[in-house]
């Protein structure tokens, strides 16, 4: 068939040769001459195969825990958006980005000519289209690839998939709170929050996540010039999360705690602490005082004014105590509430405030 239409055809053992025509450029690959051998042979004659695998298919554990990324941000009340990848040479500077963005070399459009390289710019054009919309406190969440310049040696750019989540009218609490949803979820290992000041972010309102030692994204508030440069009102809080990493990281064990009916017993502590040391730490202290007792720990008001000294901050929290197998006496719980202000004192240096 195929030396009628000119191309030179030869057969060795299992192998066969052809010399395709200087005419058909169109031509190039094994598959090309595959084409050109059912549409002459015709594809009615060639019989029909059932491929065959050894794997019978199914979702992969990444697949499996992506969908319950999904499920919790829904969960959450956010809404999926899907922003185009591409963004105009000026978008990442706007955004306080670097703008060290892909740049293509055949983009349909001037102002799509750009790679993104953070969720942030999209994010943000959306609340702003919404809020001209009259929909000023939206939620969003995007599960999408940015693409990081090329490392030394490569060629091509340093493709990942991130996960972020925009909450317009909120603080940096409320970013905060649905990173402890997704921990939870995932039953990720040592999650911790490292202040820092992530370009495009609030440089004192934001911070680094890091997760088994590994930073791993950034939590906070915009940063305010970054909202006015996108016109967008108000605040909003943000999570940005390296998705692939994560995980494909360390999990821990998800398992089922049963909920116990023995009554709990709830208290309040605040510390005066000095404004470098995280709230993290006065948490993770609590948590290693209080012990298996120790059910909930919640950081409900922050105060700064007369009567705390500049440079510190008190820090209350609500510590919740319950046993599965008992009520707690108040020998119990007064045991265990004093062993968790030792634990803090001992780690951080905090005061206990009367």
């Amino acid at each position: 068939h195929l030396t009628s239409i000119g191309f030179e055809v030869t057969m060795a053992a299992d192998t066969l040769h052809v010399v395709v025509p200087t005419w058909r450029w169109d031509t190039a690959t094994e598959t090309d001459i595959a084409e050109e051998v059912g549409r002459l042979f015709g594809y009615e004659n060639i019989p029909r195969t059932v491929p065959k695998g050894d794997d019978p298919g199914g979702l992969s554990q990444y697949q499996k825990d992506r969908r319950l990324v999904r499920e919790v941000l829904l969960g959450a009340g956010c809404d999926e958006t899907l922003p185009m990848p591409f963004l105009a040479p000026g978008d990442l500077a706007k955004a306080g980005l670097p703008e060290d963005g892909v740049t293509l070399t055949n983009p349909l459009h001037a102002e799509e000519s750009v790679l993104r390289t953070s969720l942030l710019p999209g994010q943000l054009k959306a609340i702003a289209h919404n809020q001209s919309h009259r929909s000023p406190d939206v939620r969003f969440f995007e599960i999408d690839h940015v693409f990081l310049p090329a490392a030394e040696g490569e060629i091509l750019p340093d493709e990942r998939e991130h996960l972020a989540v925009a909450i317009a009218g909120e603080e940096a609490p409320a970013a905060v709170a649905v990173l402890d949803a997704l921990d939870r979820a995932l039953a990720l290992p040592n999650v911790q929050l490292s202040p820092s000041s992530p370009a495009g972010l609030h440089p004192t309102r934001s911070a680094d996540v890091v997760i088994a030692g590994r930073t791993r994204g950034h939590v906070g508030e915009v940063d305010p010039a970054v909202l006015e440069a996108y016109g967008v009102e108000g605040r909003v809080a943000w999570l940005e999360l390296d998705l692939g990493a994560v995980l494909d990281g360390p999990h821990g064990n998800r398992t089922y705690t049963p909920v116990s009916k023995f009554p709990s017993s709830d208290i309040d502590l605040a510390f005066v602490v000095g404004d470098d040391v995280a709230a993290s730490r006065i948490e993770a202290s609590l948590r290693k005082g209080g012990g298996a007792l120790l059910t909930d720990v919640e950081l409900f008001d922050v105060y700064r004014g007369p009567g705390v000294d500049g440079g510190a901050r008190s820090l209350a929290y609500r510590l919740r105590f319950q046993a599965t197998d008992r009520t707690l006496t108040d020998s119990d719980v007064a045991d265990v509430r004093q062993a968790c202000i030792e634990q803090v004192v001992k780690k951080t240096g905090a005061v206990l405030r009367g």
